[in-house]
């Protein structure tokens, strides 16, 4: 199942809750379908009426829980690594805008001719740095759009 895009990332990363609730109904659910085969197999089958085994089952059913939760606590930690990565860009790509805003008032104080050149690399620069923050926070740009940068200088 593929995360909806317009879903951040940190709202899809589960809670401590959500792990251990999970991982114990699966824990549950595999005991209880291994008690439910070995009935059928046993009683209904082979007509021995004999007690139910339950230690291999609830061995099932711990190895169960046990896999979930790890699997789990796994996946939680790499989302969060992601998003901490994430938010490291993301506060870069801001110390950047900032520093090509003040190159770009610089040469237009230094040199007036000089400055479409600066202004289409620092464009381009913008771009790009749009274009990372688009493909994992498309949320946080709804409010940059490409003229934005041109409106906040007028």
């Amino acid at each position: 199942m593929q995360p909806n895009p317009e879903t951040p990332l940190s709202r899809q990363i589960v809670s401590d809750f959500t792990i251990w609730l999970v991982s114990i109904l699966a824990g549950i659910f595999v005991f209880a379908v291994a008690i439910f085969i070995q009935w059928l197999i046993y009683n209904d089958w082979l007509h021995d009426h004999g007690p139910v085994r339950v230690v291999g089952s609830s061995l099932a059913g711990a190895l169960t829980f046990i896999g979930t939760w790890r699997w789990q606590m796994i996946v939680r930690r790499r989302k969060l690594e992601m998003l901490h990565r994430l938010e490291t860009i993301k506060w870069m790509t801001d110390r950047i805008r900032n520093s090509l805003q003040a190159i770009e008032c610089i040469t237009y104080a230094a040199s007036p001719e000089a400055t479409e050149p600066v202004r289409d690399a620092v464009d381009v620069i913008e771009r790009v740095l749009n274009d990372v923050l688009a493909e994992n926070h498309p949320a946080d740009l709804k409010d940059r759009q490409p003229g934005a940068r041109e409106a906040e200088q007028s």
